[in-house]
């Protein structure tokens, strides 16, 4: 009931529009979609579908995946998807983002696009690029921080820290989104205090990049994935073909201060992503959807073990928390050893000289017995 509700909330505050929107599928191509954990299911909806040159196609599908079974990514159409035909998720590409607080009480909007009107004269709004919006969900009212972001940034990533702190790492400033932030310039809002800050991390820094997403995890870990920038100088000429280095990175947040690392990433898949989605999930960081580096849409999901911080790797196979793991396969018998395939030889030797001694011994015998029984008969 409370993410029907949430939901609700989010389509009435969000979307004021007309645009006509398509009902997809869970196995269907998208990026640019929503995505949230909630009661041991990842919730997902809205986003572009359809072919790579058409970007006006958008879904109203809401669905979501069952977290307390075992799956296996290796294909779309087995996944545990449940189609929740009753919510409607209305919502074109967009780089809005919200983030609630540990309470539950209020929800963070931030960013976004302002699009202008349609052909029916009817405007898709958008919240200002650098205005907080704070919507109380207790109170059921909505209302703006008086203080302004330091800079308006799109197709950037945000986590939520246990401190109240919501941190947004990447993305391009505003007008034109050409200029990349530098991964190791972290914009922070207090949600204690209503104050925007700019921290800087330390440690290996990643290329910087748009259309990234990052996931927190324990010890204020924050996995980003699969990250894609503009490449440019400012000018016009900017693609989004293009991957920043490396892919994977790690950022840690002790003591107030945050610090990149970039472990290694074993079995890193073929098919890159940007404009999609992640989540921590016990032992999993879970990727889902987005577009390639030749903006094709894709409609698998990606797992990563992070169990082990010393070794990060893909997997196919989803284990949920508390199940107990796979049977190994049976260990095959232990191949004998030079002395105990003679001892073999040997024995099988004797045991067939033995045998042929005791079938002939009981063949005279035989032969002795039916002999013995005979009556002779006098000659002539």
């Amino acid at each position: 009931m409370k993410i029907t509700t949430l939901v609700i909330k989010l389509t009435i505050i969000i979307n004021v529009t007309l645009i006509t929107f398509t009902i997809a599928q869970p196995t269907n191509i998208r990026c640019c979609h929503g995505s949230t954990i909630a009661n041991n299911r990842l919730y997902i909806g809205g986003g572009t579908i359809g072919p790579e040159d058409n970007e006006t196609v958008y879904t109203d599908d809401f669905f979501s995946l069952d977290l307390t079974v075992q799956f296996n990514t290796s294909s779309p159409f087995n996944m545990p998807y449940k189609v929740h035909p009753n919510i409607i998720v209305k919502s074109d590409a967009n780089t809005l983002v919200y983030a609630i607080d540990n309470e539950g009480g209020s929800i963070y909007f931030f960013g976004g696009f302002r699009n202008p009107q349609n052909s029916e004269g009817n405007g898709i709004y958008r919240y200002s690029l650098n205005i907080m919006y704070i919507y109380n969900a207790t109170e059921k009212f909505l209302h703006i921080s008086p203080n302004l972001a330091p800079y308006q940034i799109y197709y950037y990533a945000t986590a939520m820290l246990k401190t109240g702190v919501i941190a947004y790492i990447g993305g391009g400033k505003a007008p034109n989104k050409l200029y990349n932030i530098p991964m190791n310039e972290i914009l922070t809002y207090d949600t204690y205090l209503s104050k925007w800050d700019i921290k800087y991390a330390s440690g290996i820094i990643p290329e910087p990049r748009q259309g990234h997403s990052a996931s927190i995890g324990n010890i204020y870990l924050t996995y980003l994935h699969q990250m894609v920038v503009f490449l440019c100088n400012g000018d016009e000429n900017a693609k989004e073909s293009n991957g920043s280095y490396p892919s994977f990175a790690v950022l840690e947040f002790t003591n107030d201060k945050f610090v990149w690392s970039t472990p290694d990433l074993i079995g890193l898949p073929s098919k890159f992503r940007i404009f999609h989605t992640s989540h921590v999930f016990g032992d999993y960081l879970i990727i889902t959807f987005g577009r390639n580096k030749t903006q094709h849409r894709v409609n698998t999901i990606d797992l990563i073990d992070i169990s082990n911080k010393s070794a990060y790797k893909f997997v196919t196979n989803f284990i949920p928390p508390g199940a107990p793991p796979p049977s190994p396969p049976p260990s095959p018998p232990p191949s004998p050893s030079p002395s105990s395939s003679i001892n073999i030889i040997i024995a099988s030797v004797l045991g067939s000289v033995g045998g042929l001694i005791v079938i002939g011994f009981t063949f005279f015998l035989i032969r002795r017995c039916r002999y013995r029984n005979v009556i002779p008969t006098p000659s002539g």
